[in-house]
């Protein structure tokens, strides 16, 4: 292969990586949600982890913007979760809010923080006490601790917490404040404990969530709006495109086959190109 053939093959595949990314933007499937709030900077805060304008926002211990190279309070740096990412409800049926998400493999073609750090997602809840219900969170941050199925971990204040005393160190505060590892606060009445910035979301666990332990819900990737985006500074490159998918097809039904179509033309088109190139 000459080196005219090979600079053209790598232009092929960064063709093929770039079709077959576009193809898979309009996803949607089932997952399990969680709960959390560590206090920790986000791991989409940092540079690198995918196609976006600006990493998720990071805040100071006194709640001010911080710089994106400053290291995660939770291992000795200065840079925390900043209050205002928080859930809130929209009406009695729509909430936003933020959340560590993790998708499969299977679903988006490879399982790293770069398929989802900044996209925006509708979750559709389909158990009780919320089926009915809708909530559309921004991927702020990733939930790796379990890589086996779809999952969204709702960063709601009080929610959960870990033994990472992130949140003693942000609000000098005890960590029992934010209530037991894994669980959180125990009541609504707790929330009252939390520092003042936070009380409302907590709040909003009990009102609107209705407490709802891992609650089952359907979901789809969506442009982000707005709203959301304005808290995190974070707007990922293609929304764009999905913005041009969405409202082209909006009378067809979005599903993972639909996707395998626009990705196959991409495999068929680099798969004849580079039998031409190989037999140069």
């Amino acid at each position: 292969m000459t080196p005219t053939s090979q600079r053209n093959l790598l232009l092929i595949l960064e063709l093929f990586v770039v079709l077959t990314s576009c193809a898979n933007l309009n996803y949607s499937g089932e997952a399990l949600t969680t709960r959390y709030w560590d206090c920790c900077k986000p791991s989409c805060g940092w540079k690198g982890k995918a196609a976006v304008n600006n990493p998720v926002g990071s805040c100071s211990a006194d709640e001010k913007p911080i710089s994106i190279d400053a290291g995660t309070g939770c291992n000795g740096g200065t840079a925390f979760a900043c209050s205002q990412q928080q859930p809130w409800a929209v009406n009695d049926t729509l909430s936003y809010g933020f959340a560590g998400v993790y998708l499969t493999q299977e679903l988006v073609g490879r399982s790293t923080e770069d398929a989802w750090c900044c996209a925006c997602y509708q979750l559709d809840f389909t158990s009780e006490p919320l089926r009915g219900k809708s909530m559309i969170i921004q991927a702020s941050n990733t939930a790796y601790d379990i890589n086996t199925a779809n999952r969204f971990t709702l960063a709601v204040p009080g929610g959960n917490t870990t033994s990472a005393d992130g949140c003693a160190t942000q609000y000098g505060v005890s960590q029992s404040v934010f209530g037991q590892d894994k669980e959180g606060v125990a009541t609504k009445n707790d929330c009252k404990n939390l520092p003042e910035s936070l009380q409302s979301a907590c709040q909003w666990r009990f009102d609107w969530l209705q407490d709802a332990s891992y609650p089952t819900a359907n979901f789809k990737r969506v442009v982000c709006p707005s709203e959301i985006t304005a808290k995190t500074g974070c707007v990922r490159n293609d929304d764009v495109t999905l913005a041009a998918q969405l409202s082209g097809n909006t009378t067809q039904t979005k599903n993972s086959s639909a996707h395998m179509t626009l990705a196959s033309i991409g495999v068929a088109v680099s798969a004849a190109s580079l039998a031409v190139l190989l037999s140069l």
